[in-house]
């Protein structure tokens, strides 16, 4: 009776008593009016919120879902969209996800899902890795599992020979289109991030974590969120303050990036100054370098010379050769500006 009111009523479409007996006679299930009437009360006593209305017309339709069209489609577009997941993978929670609303909500969803299956990676132990890991981090227990790369051999594209690893897991994490593991390689007193579709044969060891507060300023619990507010491109490195003058198209970058609590320190019609905290590391300099002119590190002094040096190279790789009679085209000066 659940399963019929959740796949096929709804306000506009409330399910009629005598839909409700075909449906289960089709399923060889023949009973009268009052047992049905009977399982709907039960259904109500548990707590299911399911109302009988007279418009459109003779029926009944639960009032609440655990989700609704517009949260299941969100759902079913990240799924879509998630690079870690194979093509099967991705089919098979989609089918699930459509369960949840009702047959014409799911016959609208299905004409406007779509997904690209050569985005797809061919890893099928996600899942697998996802719960091993899932329950380290709550037991508090060590992990191993193979770690492989992508290399050329013979112009072509595969996996080198892996490696294995037995790590501390922190957190599992969804970012950059990546599902991610935070945790510590026993060699290292840092937390590297590594992603779950480079992994295979993950287990869960009898060892204990090392504790993340010998590895971290966190105390209380492993803060997820601030691990990732500072590091760019899921690079590690050293905390610092950085003070950046920017052109004022860059606001919405800036926001997105650090959050609106960013702190703006003086602004005109055209560029603005700011604060931001941030690990300085090979992902930073790549986010500053995309930003180009727009952006303009004015401390600390050991950024701002790298980013003199990284620019002076980029010169370097793509200068053009110009006419005898012109000269050698002359590189940029470096200025305090």
């Amino acid at each position: 009776m659940l399963q019929f009111l959740r796949q096929e009523a709804s306000p506009e479409h409330p399910l009629p008593m005598r839909r409700i007996l075909l449906a289960l006679k089709r399923r060889g299930i023949v009973c009268a009016r009052k047992a049905v009437g009977r399982d709907i009360a039960a259904l109500r006593r548990f707590g299911y919120p399911i109302v009988f209305t007279r418009t459109p017309y003779a029926g009944y339709y639960l009032t609440s879902r655990a989700l609704n069209t517009a949260e299941v489609r969100i759902l079913i577009d990240a799924v879509d969209a998630a690079p870690f997941l194979t093509a099967d993978m991705t089919e098979q929670l989609t089918e699930k996800l459509q369960t949840l609303v009702n047959r014409r909500e799911r016959a609208a969803l299905q004409k406007q899902i779509y997904y690209d299956p050569s985005c797809k990676q061919q890893n099928t132990e996600i899942c697998c890795s996802i719960d091993v890991l899932h329950r380290a981090i709550a037991q508090g227990r060590k992990v191993s599992f193979w770690y492989y790369h992508r290399t050329l051999k013979n112009n072509h594209i595969q996996l080198n020979d892996g490696r294995q690893f037995v790590l501390s897991p922190y957190a599992l994490f969804w970012k950059n289109d990546h599902y991610y593991l935070a945790g510590n390689y026993e060699k290292y007193n840092t937390v590297g991030n590594y992603r779950l579709d480079r992994m295979y044969k993950a287990k869960m060891l009898k060892k204990p974590v090392r504790p993340f507060s010998e590895v971290t300023p966190y105390r209380e619990r492993f803060d997820t969120a601030d691990y990732l507010h500072s590091a760019f491109y899921l690079y590690g490195g050293k905390v610092e303050q950085l003070l950046l003058r920017c052109d004022s198209s860059l606001l919405d970058v800036l926001t997105d990036r650090f959050g609106s609590e960013a702190e703006v320190l003086e602004s005109s019609g055209e560029t603005f100054t700011t604060h931001v905290q941030v690990r300085v590391s090979e992902g930073l300099y790549e986010w500053l370098l995309q930003c180009g002119a727009r952006l303009t590190v004015l401390s600390p002094t050991y950024v701002r010379d790298e980013m003199r040096h990284r620019i002076r190279d980029l010169y370097s790789l793509y200068r053009l050769a110009v006419p005898e009679e012109g000269g050698e085209e002359e590189p940029p000066q470096e200025t305090d500006s």
